[in-house]
C-alpha cells in the first residue's frame, strides 16, 4: 500500500500537521449559545417552540461550524424531547440509545443542564478547587460526542466498520475506548465465541462500561484497565485486531518517548502473528472543507512513526475529508537513520526514528513529571529552609547540580540553586547577585518574609506534605491535587521562577540566542509571549532609551509582573500589553525585530488554523520591511538525550510552515540538543 518513502514527510501548504487542545473561546458561537440556552429554558419549562428553534439553529449551524462535534448529539436530544411516547419507547429498545437518553435526564437532567452550563460560559466555574467538576465536565465532553446517538450522521460508522473486516469469533482490543460506542459495537459482531476488550484510563468511563456491561448482561465484552506503560492486556492475552480510535494524535504528541515506546511495544506483544493494528483519526482538511472540531493529526505522521515501529501500511479508508482509517500490518523494525541538516530538501522534514515531531505534554499541574530524585532534592532544599540547616542546604545544591543536566532540562533545579546560594551569601555577595534589577525584583518576591514563598512553593510542587517523614516512594502518586493550596497559584509562581531564573544560562546558553536576535541601538521590537519579562528587559537594555519594547501576553498574571517590575524601577522604553491569540495587537510597521521564545509550538499545535492564520498575519503586518522574525523554541532530542521539560517542536516543521507564510529562513543556531533558534526575514 505505501509507495512513497515513509521517512520523508512532504509538507505542501501552511497547515499544521497536527492539533491538540481546545480553544472554545474560538469554537463556541452565538449560535451554539443560543441553541444551549433555548434547550435550558425548556428544561426550566417545558415549551416545544423553544425546542423547535433549537432545533433549527443547528440545521443551520451543524454543516458550517462544528463537523464532529457535539450539536447533531444536541439537536438530537430536542427532537427526543418532542417524540410522542410510542416513537421514544421503539428507540429505547436500543440498548445504547437507551443508556444515553437516561445519562442526560437523570436526576432531573443533571448531566445535560450542568454540559449546557458549563460548555457554553452560561455558567463560568467559581472561585477555588474546581477539580472534580471539571473531571466530571471532561466525561460528559466524550460521553455526548462518542456516544451520540446520531454519530452516524457525520461519520459514516457503518462505512467505517465495514472496512475493519470483523468476522464471529475474533478478538478484539478497543484501545481508549472511552465509554464504549465501538466496543458493543463490535461485541454484536463477533458474537459469543469472540471476545472485545474495552481498554481504558478514565475511571468515569471504566465506571460507565462496567455498569452497562452489567444492566444489558453482555457476556462477550471485558472492561480492562490500562495506563500509560501499555494498553492493559495480560501477557498470554493475544487478539487479531487492535482497535485505536481518537487517540493516536494523544500518543503521538503527549506520550514520552519511554511511554510511546512501552505503549506501541504492549500492541505488538498482544497481536497474533498474522494480526492487525487498525487506527482511526482526524485529518487536517483543505480547499474550504469544515475541518473536524477537535485535535487531528496528519495520516503521513502515523505511518512515518509506526515504520520505526515495526508497522507497515496495507490499506486505508477516507469515507469523509475529515476522518480516515489505517490498517497495519507488523514488519520487522528498521534502524533509526543518521541524517544531518544538510540533507534537508526544501519544505521535506526527515523522520530519522520513532521519536514524534513534536512534543506536547498536557500537565494538569507543576507538580508533574518528577522523578523520585528530584522529589529527594526538593525535601532536603525545603528541610534546610525551615531549619537553617547550611549543611542541608549545600547537599541539595550539590544533587541539583547533578541531576539538572539529565532530567527536566529547563525546568526549576538551576534556578533552585541560585536560591541555596542566595541564602547561604552574606549581605555583600547578595548584593552583588542582585544588583541587576530584574534578579532584585525575583528576588523580592521569592525571598521575602524569610524566603517565605519559595518555602511553600517547595512544599507544595514537590508535593512534600504527602510524605511526612517517609523517604519518596515509585509507588506513590505524588502529583498535587490543589486540596490545600491553590494549584493556579503554584503554575504560576513556577512560571515566573524558571523564566525569570538567574541561572538560565547554565543550562540555556542564553547569551547565543541574545545574539542572533541582533537588536541594536534605539530599535523598536516585541517579546510575543513575554513570561515574565527575562528577554524583555535584556531588550530593553539592549535598545537603550531611544528604543522601544512591546511586551505582549495573553496571561495576565505574567503580564503583572513585567508591568509591576517596569512601575518600580521607571523602564520607560517598555510597553506591557495584553495580546489574543489571533492578534498580536502591535502598530502597523513598526518592528525592527519580534521574538518569540518557547511559544511557537503552542501556535503550530493548539491553535485553530483561522487562528493561527490571523495571528501571523498581524505578526507580518507589525514587522518593517526588512523586519526580522526569531523563533526561540524547544527541540525534538535524540534519544538518549534529556529533553526540555516541556513541549517541543522539530524546527523542520517550523521553517516549512513559515515559508508557506511568506518568511525566509536566514539563519538557524542550535546551542543545545534541547534548544534552537531561527530567524527569518518577511518577504516583500
Amino acid at each position: 500500500m505505501m509507495t512513497k518513502d515513509p521517512t520523508v514527510l512532504s509538507i505542501a501548504d501552511k497547515q499544521s500537521l497536527i492539533h491538540v487542545g481546545s480553544l472554545d473561546s474560538f469554537d463556541i458561537t452565538e449560535g451554539g449559545k443560543k441553541a444551549a440556552r433555548l434547550i435550558l429554558e425548556h428544561l426550566d419549562k417545558p415549551d416545544p417552540d423553544k425546542l423547535q428553534e433549537a432545533i433549527d439553529i443547528y440545521e443551520d449551524i451543524i454543516p458550517n461550524e462544528n463537523f464532529g462535534g457535539e450539536y447533531t448529539a444536541l439537536e438530537w436530544m430536542c427532537k427526543y424531547f418532542l417524540m410522542d411516547e410510542r416513537r421514544k419507547q421503539d428507540i429505547e429498545q436500543i440498548p445504547a440509545v437507551r443508556s444515553f437518553k437516561n445519562m442526560m435526564i437523570k436526576n432531573d437532567h443533571d448531566n445535560l443542564r450542568t454540559y449546557l452550563q458549563y460548555k457554553y460560559h452560561i455558567v463560568e466555574y467559581g472561585e477555588g478547587d474546581n477539580t472534580e467538576l471539571k473531571a466530571r465536565m471532561r466525561f460528559l465532553e466524550d460521553y455526548i460526542l462518542f456516544n451520540n446517538p446520531d454519530r452516524e450522521r457525520w461519520e459514516t460508522t457503518e462505512e467505517n466498520i465495514e472496512r475493519l473486516a470483523l468476522k464471529p469469533g475474533m478478538e478484539v482490543a478497543d484501545v481508549g475506548c472511552g465509554p464504549g460506542y465501538y466496543s458493543f459495537k463490535f461485541s454484536d459482531i463477533v458474537g459469543e465465541k469472540g471476545c472485545v476488550y474495552a481498554i481504558e484510563t478514565n475511571p468515569r468511563h471504566l465506571e460507565y462500561l462496567n455498569e452497562y456491561v452489567a444492566e444489558n448482561n453482555i457476556k462477550n465484552v471485558a472492561v480492562t484497565k490500562s495506563t500509560f506503560e501499555g494498553i492493559g492486556l495480560s501477557p498470554d492475552i493475544k487478539v487479531d485486531i487492535v482497535y485505536i480510535c481518537s487517540l493516536y494524535h494523544n500518543v503521538y504528541a503527549a506520550f514520552t518517548d519511554a511511554e510511546r515506546d512501552s505503549f506501541v511495544g504492549s500492541i505488538r506483544h498482544a497481536l497474533k502473528d498474522k494480526g492487525r493494528l487498525i487506527i482511526v483519526d482526524n485529518d487536517l482538511v483543505t480547499d474550504g472543507e469544515l475541518p473536524y472540531h477537535g485535535p487531528y493529526v496528519n495520516k503521513d505522521m502515523i505511518v512515518s512513526q509506526l515504520h520505526y515501529y515495526g508497522f507497515t501500511l496495507a490499506d486505508s479508508f477516507q469515507f469523509t475529508p475529515q476522518r480516515y482509517g489505517l490498517i497495519f500490518d507488523m514488519s520487522d523494525i528498521p534502524d533509526s537513520i543518521d541524517r544531518d541538516l544538510a540533507d534537508r530538501e526544501a519544505h521535506t522534514v526527515n523522520v530519522n526514528s520513532a521519536g514524534s515531531l513534536i512534543r506536547y505534554r498536557i500537565i494538569g499541574t507543576a507538580t508533574s513529571g518528577y522523578t523520585v530524585r528530584g522529589k529527594r532534592c526538593g525535601r532536603m532544599m525545603y528541610e534546610g529552609l525551615k531549619e537553617d540547616n547550611k549543611e542541608k542546604l549545600k547537599k541539595a545544591y550539590s544533587m541539583f547540580e547533578e541531576l539538572y543536566p539529565k532530567e527536566r532540562v529547563g525546568d526549576d533545579y538551576t534556578a533552585l540553586m541560585w536560591f541555596i546560594t542566595y541564602y547561604l551569601s552574606d549581605d555583600d555577595r547578595r548584593k552583588e547577585m542582585t544588583k541587576d534589577p530584574l534578579t532584585e525584583f525575583y528576588a523580592s518576591f521569592f525571598c521575602s518574609k524569610d524566603f517565605d514563598r519559595l518555602k511553600t512553593y517547595l512544599l507544595y510542587k514537590f508535593h512534600l506534605e504527602l510524605e511526612n517523614d517517609n523517604e519518596p516512594n515509585e509507588d506513590v502518586n505524588y502529583d498535587y491535587t490543589g486540596k490545600d493550596f491553590p494549584i493556579p497559584t503554584i503554575n504560576e509562581w513556577n512560571e515566573f521562577l524558571i523564566f525569570n531564573n538567574p541561572n538560565r544560562f547554565m543550562w540555556e546558553k542564553t547569551d547565543e540566542f541574545l545574539k542572533a536576535a541582533d537588536v541594536k541601538k534605539g530599535e523598536t521590537v516585541a517579546d510575543i509571549g513575554c513570561g515574565g519579562g527575562f528577554f524583555t528587559w535584556k531588550f530593553a537594555s539592549m535598545v537603550g532609551s531611544e528604543g522601544r519594547v512591546y511586551a505582549t501576553e495573553i496571561n495576565e498574571d505574567a503580564l503583572h509582573y513585567v508591568r509591576e517590575f517596569k512601575e518600580t524601577y521607571g523602564i520607560s522604553q517598555i510597553t506591557a500589553m495584553e495580546a489574543k491569540m489571533n492578534d498580536c495587537s502591535l502598530p502597523e510597521n513598526s518592528l525592527d525585530m519580534i521574538f518569540m521564545c518557547s511559544m511557537y509550538h503552542a501556535v503550530y499545535i493548539t491553535d485553530i488554523e483561522f487562528v493561527k492564520d490571523d495571528f501571523i498575519a498581524s505578526l507580518k503586518k507589525a514587522l518593517k520591511k526588512d523586519g526580522r522574525l526569531v523563533i526561540v523554541d524547544n527541540n525534538i532530542t535524540e534519544a538518549g538525550t534529556p529533553s526540555y521539560y516541556g513541549p517541543g517542536i522539530n524546527p523542520e516543521l517550523v521553517i516549512a510552515q513559515l515559508h508557506y507564510y511568506g518568511f525566509t529562513l536566514v539563519s538557524e543556531i542550535y546551542p543545545i540538543p534541547q534548544r534552537f533558534a531561527l530567524v527569518f526575514k518577511k518577504e516583500s
